[in-house]
């Protein structure tokens, strides 16, 4: 039985082409046709077969599902090194810029769904003129945060529940394995599939600052890549502040502070430690918030950067009490209940093939049944 037509939208091909950086040439020999057949599926004169687009869909690496979309993607293809660390001269890493790919990836899909019932995702705006005491306040009210709850969980269920609070509201929260000790995450601004990362190489308290970071940055209506090296001026000092003040509210930490230590100003890594351990946050985001509030003795921050050691977490194995991390749950943790339940909607309304789906995730369609119960309760990591 001859392989069937598969009739892709050409000027998607054309995009993902682009986004690749290869010649239509380079194109074409990867997926073993002749460039002037690729060029006639650009121009849609003729459709590739089922074979062909399997092919294809390799050589660009994308599913083949993304071909069929209607549009090409609204952004401009991710260049490969997409910009510049956020109030830095430094340059993200590959598995950062790869993080970005498949979170482009995710954002197209997840927008065109959303664009086909749904309307924008109501985030908050701000501006970096705003006083920071009252956009954490704000922020924190709009994501129904609880502060007690935060100082009464672990940092593992107190990072998921923050990653929870985003996806509540709209906003795509992806766990992304990024470079070690260059990126924090990223924020990628769209009106439709507001989306944040935070890299999966980092402890919890270090993840939820970075949910909190990115966060402010969608709120700007910024695109930002975030380094480990956090700047000291602008718009990156402004976020860090933001997210520290959100994640630890005046009052309740001055209350704290000088209830363990007194007046005097804090100096000594240890007293960092119990005020961390309190609210579940790094130690950076703990003398962020003491500076900012004059409760640290000058150079805090810098001390904290230099000698403070962040243990790494640990991969491929389960915390005590989880599933085991088999590719199922390594999808749901990765790309979250809000994306994935999209998917799945996606098919009831016959948006989406059951296949695709499973094309999209990169999981057998046997295994897509075990996604589909996870991301049904939630069960983000």
């Amino acid at each position: 039985m001859p392989a069937q037509p598969a009739p892709i939208t050409g000027s998607v091909l054309e995009w993902a082409i682009r986004d690749t950086e290869l010649t239509p040439g380079e194109v074409a020999d990867r997926a073993e046709v002749a460039v002037t057949l690729l060029r006639a599926w650009m121009y849609e004169d003729t459709s590739p077969n089922t074979t062909q687009l399997k092919k294809l869909a390799k050589a660009l690496g994308r599913p083949e599902s993304f071909f069929f979309l209607e549009e090409p993607p609204k952004q401009q293809p991710t260049p490969v090194e997409f910009r510049r660390f956020a109030g830095s001269t430094d340059r993200p890493g590959p598995r950062t810029i790869e993080g970005i790919k498949l979170a482009r990836r995710v954002q197209t899909t997840h927008a065109w769904i959303r664009k086909r019932d749904e309307g924008p995702v109501a985030l908050p705006g701000l501006s970096v003129d705003e006083n920071v005491e009252g956009v954490a306040e704000l922020l924190r009210e709009w994501l129904g945060w609880s502060t007690e709850h935060q100082t009464d969980a672990t940092e593992a269920t107190v990072a998921k529940d923050f990653r929870s609070a985003l996806q509540a509201k709209g906003i795509l929260a992806l766990n992304l394995t990024l470079d070690a000790g260059v990126s924090r995450g990223f924020s990628l601004h769209d009106s439709y599939a507001p989306l944040v990362a935070a890299n999966t190489r980092d402890p919890h308290p270090a993840r939820l600052f970075s949910y909190a970071h990115e966060l402010v940055h969608l709120c700007l209506g910024e695109d930002a890549v975030c380094g480990t090296q956090g700047a000291k001026q602008g718009l990156e000092r402004f976020c860090n502040s933001v997210a520290s003040a959100l994640l630890m509210p005046r009052r309740s930490f001055v209350e704290f502070k000088n209830s363990k230590f007194g007046s005097e100003p804090i100096s000594d890594l240890k007293q960092i430690t119990t005020i961390k351990n309190r609210f579940r946050v790094s130690m950076r985001a703990t003398a962020i918030r003491l500076e900012e509030l004059g409760l640290g003795v000058p150079g805090l921050y810098r001390k904290v950067d230099r000698e403070a050691k962040v243990d790494q977490k640990k991969g491929g194995f389960a915390a005590p009490g989880q599933p085991p991390r088999t590719r199922p749950v390594i999808r749901v943790d990765q790309y979250g209940h809000e994306f994935i339940g999209a998917l799945f909607s996606a098919e009831e309304k016959g948006l989406l093939r059951r296949r695709q789906i499973s094309e999209l995730l990169s999981v057998s369609e046997k295994e897509l049944a075990h996604v589909q119960r996870l991301a049904a309760i939630g069960a983000d990591t």
